[in-house]
């Protein structure tokens, strides 16, 4: 029979986990707090679970699959509890030239989807993906 313990590193283990979501994940098996704070200590010690890793896979992920903008992610990572600190540090890391081809991909790939499309419309959709207005204008004035 699998542990609490067990499940929760299979669940760490599964894929990168920020301290927030095994800390939920814990509460939902009702393992009692103080041995649930002392097991997440130790899957830290372990290096089961690092913030900083679950921001840089989660960042990585979505910029490259989802194409999400800076904002949309900030907001999921602080959802997650990713302190600002670790979020900036990720952000740094983050290739421009990469960040801005997804945004002109999104562009060039709307426009064609819509040719008689608005601006407006396009610009909206660009800031749900999580895009900043200055980096949309910057894109849509270049073309």
């Amino acid at each position: 029979m699998q542990t609490l313990a067990d499940k929760v590193m299979k669940f760490c283990s599964y894929q990168e986990r920020s301290r927030l979501e095994v800390r939920r994940k814990m509460a939902a098996l009702k393992m009692p707090p103080a041995e649930a704070e002392r097991l997440l200590a130790d899957l830290v010690e372990m290096n089961f679970v690092s913030d900083e890793r679950f921001a840089e896979s989660f960042i990585r992920g979505k910029m490259n699959i989802k194409r999400w903008g800076k904002v949309k992610m900030r907001v999921e990572l602080h959802q997650r509890g990713i302190s600002d600190e670790i979020i900036n540090q990720k952000f740094d890391e983050i290739d421009d030239e990469q960040y801005f081809a997804n945004l002109r991909y999104l562009v060039e790939k709307w426009s064609r989807e819509n040719p008689q499309g608005e601006k407006v419309k396009l610009m909206k959709f660009l800031l749900s993906k999580g895009y900043e207005m200055g980096d949309i204008n910057a894109i849509l004035n270049s073309h």
